[in-house]
Formats: C-alpha cells, sequence, structure tokens
C-alpha cells in the first residue's frame, strides 16, 4: 500500500473475489476504499465523489472495467483473480438462477445461458481490455501484464500469499464466501456442453493461461523463507 497510489481490484464475477475483497477492505479504514458493495447505497457513480473525498480514497473494489483509474488523479496499481472459464461460467450460471434481477436466467437451460448471456461470453476478457462492446484479447492481455499482481481462484491462497507480499497487507487468513451451492461439477456436465463453453470462451481461455503465466512467475521468485511462509499458511488454512 502506498499513500500515493490507488490500489484497484477489479472484480471479476464467481472467481473468488467476494473472499478476497473482505480481506481486501480490512487492510482500509471505512472512507479509505471506494467499494460499490458497500457504497452501492450512497454513491452511484465514482464521478459523484466530491474532490474530498476522491482525496482520501486510497483503494478501489468492484465489478468495473479496467479504465477507472481515469477517474482518479493518484497514480494506480491494478490486481485481479481470473478463473478457469468454463468453471467461471458453469458457476456462474447456477448462482444467477436464485439472484434478484436475473429472473431471465431462471428459465435458461446452461446451453442457453451461454449461447445467449454476454454475461457467459469472454466475460473475464471484456473486463479487463475495458470494453464490453468490442473486447479484444490483445489490449486485454497487454492491460494484464501491467497488473501489479494477477491471481487465479485456483490457487487462491498463492494468489494471497502475492498479495500480501506487494501490498504490505496484514492479517489475509479467510472463510470462503459467496460460495454457489447446488451446482453441477464440471465433470457432471457434458462434454459437448463443455466444448460449447470453451468456444464462446476461448479469449477467456487465453487470458486465463497468461494469468497462470504471471502468477508461478510471482510464486518462482519467492524466496526459501517466503516459500516456507506460504507452505504454513496452506496449512493455516486447512484446518
Amino acid at each position: 500500500m502506498s499513500e500515493d497510489h490507488l490500489d484497484i481490484f477489479m472484480h471479476v464475477p464467481k472467481t473468488g473475489g467476494t473472499t478476497l475483497s473482505a480481506i481486501f477492505r480490512k487492510q482500509y479504514q471505512v472512507h479509505e476504499i471506494f467499494d460499490h458493495d458497500s457504497y452501492e447505497s450512497q454513491i452511484k457513480k465514482v464521478d459523484q465523489l466530491g474532490a474530498e473525498e476522491k482525496r482520501k480514497i486510497k483503494a478501489v473494489a468492484g465489478h468495473y472495467y479496467y479504465g477507472i483509474h481515469q477517474h482518479f488523479s493518484k497514480p494506480s496499481n491494478y490486481f485481479t483473480m481470473l478463473r478457469d472459464p468454463v468453471d467461471r461460467v458453469i458457476s456462474l450460471y447456477f448462482f444467477l438462477q436464485n439472484q434478484p434481477g436475473y429472473e431471465r436466467v431462471r428459465d435458461m437451460t446452461l446451453e442457453e445461458f451461454v449461447l445467449k448471456d454476454p454475461e457467459a461470453q469472454n466475460l473475464q476478457t471484456r473486463l479487463v481490455c475495458g470494453n464490453a462492446e468490442e473486447p479484444d484479447i490483445e489490449i486485454a492481455k497487454e492491460n494484464l501484464k501491467t497488473f501489479s499482481v494477477v491471481g487465479v481462484t485456483e490457487l487462491f491462497n498463492e494468489t494471497l500469499f502475492c498479495l500480501k507480499k506487494e501490498y504490505a497487507w496484514g492479517d489475509i487468513h479467510y472463510t470462503r464466501k459467496n460460495i454457489t451451492k447446488n451446482r453441477l461439477a464440471k465433470d457432471e456436465v457434458p462434454s459437448e456442453l463443455i466444448n460449447l463453453i470453451k468456444t464462446y470462451n476461448a479469449w477467456d481461455i487465453e487470458l486465463y493461461d497468461l494469468a497462470k503465466q504471471l502468477l508461478n512467475d510471482k510464486l518462482q521468485s519467492l524466496t526459501e523463507d517466503e516459500q516456507n511462509q506460504l507452505k504454513k499458511f496452506n496449512l493455516e488454512q486447512s484446518t
């Protein structure tokens, strides 16, 4: 964390971001973080913040597209968490079926969701490239390479450890939040449907592979002492 930088968590839906956001919020005072989850009732747009409010903000979290840093005058550091695209789409489908405002999904099969709903089609690429209407995988890749930390859901603890190191966070112990229950596991979904999800998320698969590479580079650079700390953290979280 730095007084003169803005730390931005780009929360991609169904990537473990609700759990990560709770950890992120613990690192700041309430007035220091602009989080759409907790400020939604008071603040509708970033631009509605007063100059003094903006000056006090040290962190931003939410389902924002890349580019929110342009609404602030401070230099920024982005981080995010990506997830295996097939798993993310399956989880999202079952999650949205019980969410107010998503009644359209309740009446869809998983196949229809993949074919018809933009949230099931390269959403990670759309968010990271900063363009919902004309997603560009190359722009998304270049943006991702500038992020301070890029994590993956499947290596949640490892991602957290890298974030703690990068931003000098305090306590990062957690309990999982917003878990999708009563969903099919990936191996319970027919292979034809898995292939359909892959087809409609080809860019997300490419971006996810880059995310794994970037995280692995971080992990490879850990010192022996840091590797031991990570092992200890993994053990603590498993008990």
